[in-house]
């Protein structure tokens, strides 16, 4: 189906959509993104990424997430030829995730344009509220032992995904989203860098998903929570000796700090 200039297939749960309703709710998000009707959410160096409202047939509204990807250059537009690039890789790794358990926004559309070259991807709300803010919260509530548990519970699913085989391509606190349930139940956001890791356990890409968790000054997050996270996920990788791994974390942490100080000011 092409809309726009836009190549656009269902994928994920827009898949059993008939074809007319289909149509009309991609012919929304299309003109959404073209027409500047929806909100600039994120911009980053490879993508930006839209919050765009679709009307449904039940005359409700439905909040729509898409990921726009920048044309790639040499070797990237080769690699988007050969694997599908970003957009492609988002799509499979969010299946393997799901697959194997872990929960993901469901993904609805992807699309190619034909001129420019750029590719999205769009999926459905995540459910539950983003880790920072719901840290935050729990600190103003003053509910510490709640808090203290979705960070020991965060740790454990951080372990649980790297023994599982995959490595998240940025897990920061903003792609991570949680449901207060009788367990703290967690949503991963944004697979486009996600991989499958050779050998699933212990090395140097598990430890760098550590660093982009912890690299973020977030008010209600102390050196203890962040401990609280650590010895979490250590004993989930059946790590006896975890403060050796500590020490490599510290310093892993001080140097890209230091990089995100020369490189503007911090991570934002």
């Amino acid at each position: 189906m092409t809309i726009d200039g836009w190549t656009i297939e269902p994928v994920g749960e827009w898949r059993a959509l008939a074809h007319d309703r289909f149509e009309n709710e991609a012919r929304q998000i299309v003109r959404a993104i073209g027409g500047g009707n929806a909100c600039l959410y994120h911009r980053s160096r490879h993508a930006v990424t839209y919050l765009a409202h679709i009307d449904k047939p039940t005359g409700s509204s439905e909040e729509i997430y898409v990921k726009a990807y920048y044309a790639p250059r040499a070797a990237g537009a080769l690699k988007q030829m050969v694997r599908g690039g970003r957009a492609g890789n988002a799509i499979r790794m969010t299946a393997a995730l799901r697959r194997a358990g872990f929960n993901t926004p469901p993904l609805l559309m992807r699309g190619r344009h034909r001129g420019s070259g750029r590719t999205l991807v769009a999926s459905a709300r995540a459910d539950g509220v983003a880790l920072p803010d719901l840290l935050a919260r729990l600190h103003r509530e003053r509910a510490f032992i709640r808090k203290r548990g979705v960070l020991r519970a965060l740790g454990a699913e951080v372990a649980r995904m790297h023994r599982a085989g995959f490595i998240h391509g940025d897990l920061t606190p903003y792609n991570i989203f949680v449901v207060l349930e009788q367990a703290p139940r967690f949503v991963l956001l944004d697979h486009d860098r996600t991989r499958r890791a050779f050998v699933p356990g212990r090395g140097y890409r598990q430890m760098r998903n550590l660093v982009q968790l912890g690299r973020f000054d977030l008010p209600a997050l102390s050196h203890t929570d962040r401990l609280r996270v650590l010895t979490a996920y250590a004993a989930g990788m059946g790590r006896m000796r975890w403060r050796p791994m500590a020490r490599r974390l510290i310093r892993m942490l001080a140097r890209r700090k230091a990089r995100d100080a020369r490189n503007g000011g911090g991570a934002k």
